[in-house]
């Protein structure tokens, strides 16, 4: 039986295929598509699974961040704060936040069509665009993040100022966020729904990901 995906839903994924081939902030073009490519791999058959890993394999962003990627995304091992701190050292902080916001995208979009059955969409061609290198808006150490955030830190929830301090990453989060979870200006509304799960049936199973994800949040 054909899966109907809503309109928003199939454009905010189509949207995000894009964004994951095109340059970032710090980050080119062929970078993102080829971390994008580790992070779907490792999501399906965690790390191993990437050709980006092998011994042999050359790659445009380096192993270290393919083996950040594919560790961030299939869960394994797990993400220890020694681990973050030796992973910014190498690759720096401003980098690893926007391969944060490369990673949840990818395997937001990539678990979605796993979990109905679908194939892996084939990601965009990557371009010689190089990354922006927009500079950061003024930074704050956060208690609630392991990364800097935008200022003033902590005064919101840490999951919503965790990629702040890249801002392009953080909005193309926002944006498939959105459309595969609740929109940001509804938020607040805790009898929202798009008309199939009550808003309580939207949060249990949000809250029953994170836990299976061991999520710091």
């Amino acid at each position: 039986m054909a899966v109907s995906i809503r309109k928003d839903l199939a454009d905010a994924h189509e949207y995000t295929w894009r964004a994951l081939a095109s340059a970032g902030t710090w980050w080119s073009s062929r970078q993102r598509r080829e971390l994008s490519e580790t992070a779907v791999a490792s999501v399906w058959g965690g790390p191993a699974a990437s050709p980006h890993l092998r011994a042999d394999a050359r790659t445009e962003a380096g192993r270290a961040a393919h083996e950040a990627v594919a560790r961030m995304a299939s869960g394994a091992p797990e993400v220890s704060r020694e681990w973050y701190a030796a992973t910014t050292k190498e690759l720096g902080s401003l980098e690893y936040v926007e391969l944060v916001g490369l990673v949840a995208t990818a395997a937001a979009a990539t678990s979605f069509r796993n979990s109905l059955g679908l194939p892996a969409c084939e990601l965009p061609d990557a371009t010689d665009d190089e990354p922006t290198r927009v500079p950061p808006p003024m930074l704050a150490d956060a208690t609630l993040n392991w990364v800097p955030v935008a200022a003033p830190a902590d005064a919101e929830a840490a999951v919503v100022q965790a990629l702040t301090a890249v801002p392009a990453s953080s909005a193309d989060l926002w944006r498939l966020g959105d459309a595969q979870y609740i929109p940001d200006e509804e938020m607040v509304d805790l009898w929202w729904t798009r008309g199939t799960l009550s808003r309580v049936e939207i949060e249990l199973i949000a809250t029953r990901v994170s836990f299976s994800r061991k999520c710091h949040y």
